[in-house]
């Protein structure tokens, strides 16, 4: 398949602080990848990178098997195949919607015969019928990213960039913005490199996730991968393994032992018995109300405390040894009860110290 873009060995600083470790990954036609991961990661100078607006210190940027930027070598922006869709929309207030779709492709010289085809195929696949000669002023939040992406896609990119496009948008218009925008996605088969810190974001649009922590790459695959697999506590902390019990292996397989327990799991990382660490999600794990009930792959602990969520109870509870767990039950549990936490071996992740991360 055609590589649109290729990233090899690319870095940037800034006097002493290295914001991007060289880092190498390739994005094909066709191909959503999201960059993923906390504030301050380097996701947005990754981009910026990408479209040229950020130089590079180190490596080479290729789009469609062309060289765009390697040492002296630099291609501007403009001449790049690529658009992008900012986080504030960034439409000409002055301009209609019509004025600001067609913006780029009058400065590309596109026919006005082919300039109204792809106005009016946007204008269906992105619901903006009746808006187009409106000014931005007069267009919600959701119809002015919509207008945002339609400007984008107008000038047909090889390859499209999205700066966490929906961030300022409420929770619910975001949540079916993010399904209408990987239809849409799909639907063109355009190539997108998308920067969130939302994962079910990524999870709706993403072919393959890229992890970015520090500078670089902790992990880059598809969305079931990374969730069934994470490769480190980092990345299962972001795929919503919220739980990180500190234990030990007792042998060098997949058995840990914790508070007075032994519990089995999914050897993540290949190193001798010793310290580890178990990651698991709140939604995996199972409260036995009789703590003398069958012990297999179970820990002992004490009910802390309970939080009423709507349809289920958030349950707090402490491991023999003071570490807390979360998990959810169909019903509130009196403080001070002893129970037991049944931990399901697919979905407890062990990991050897030395190699799990010193923030989790």
């Amino acid at each position: 398949m055609n590589r649109i873009l290729e990233i090899k060995g690319v870095a940037k600083s800034y006097g002493a602080q290295q914001v991007l470790r060289p880092i190498t990954f390739e994005v094909a036609e066709g191909e959503r990848i999201c960059i993923l991961g906390p504030s301050g990661c380097g996701k947005s100078t990754l981009l910026h990178m990408v479209a040229g607006l950020i130089r590079i210190e180190a490596g080479e940027i290729a789009m469609n098997g062309i060289t765009v930027e390697k040492g002296g070598h630099y291609v501007p922006p403009e001449r790049r195949p690529i658009n992008m869709v900012f986080q504030d929309y960034a439409l000409w207030p002055h301009m209609t919607v019509r004025q600001n779709i067609e913006y780029g492709m009058k400065r590309r010289n596109v026919a006005r015969a082919d300039m109204q085809r792809r106005l009016e195929t946007l204008q269906a696949l992105l619901r903006l019928d009746g808006l187009l000669d409106r000014a931005p002023a007069q267009l919600s939040g959701g119809q002015q990213q919509r207008v945002g992406i339609a400007r984008a896609l107008a000038t047909e990119p090889k390859l499209l960039l999205m700066d966490e496009p929906l961030s300022n948008l409420d929770v619910k218009l975001r949540t079916d913005m993010r399904g209408e925008l990987a239809a849409l996605l799909e639907t063109l088969s355009t190539a997108a490199l998308y920067v969130t810190h939302d994962r079910m974001e990524a999870f709706t649009i993403a072919d393959r996730i890229l992890i970015l922590r520090d500078g670089g790459i902790d992990q880059l695959g598809r969305p079931q991968d990374l969730f069934e697999r994470p490769a480190s506590p980092w990345v299962a902390q972001l795929m919503g393994y919220h739980n990180r019990l500190t234990c030990r292996f007792s042998d060098g397989g997949g058995t840990i032992v914790a508070g007075d327990g032994a519990v089995g799991g999914r050897r993540m990382t290949a190193g001798s018995a010793g310290p580890a660490v178990a990651m698991t999600r709140p939604e995996s794990l199972a409260l036995r109300m009789d703590p003398d009930a069958e012990k297999t792959n179970s820990l002992a602990v004490t009910v802390a405390q309970s939080i009423y969520e709507g349809d289920r109870w958030r349950i707090v509870a402490e491991t023999s040894d003071g570490q807390k767990l979360h998990l959810f039950h169909d019903g509130r549990v009196e403080s001070g009860r002893r129970a037991s936490v049944f931990f399901p071996p697919d979905s407890t992740m062990l990991y050897d110290v030395p190699n799990s991360d010193a923030h989790g």
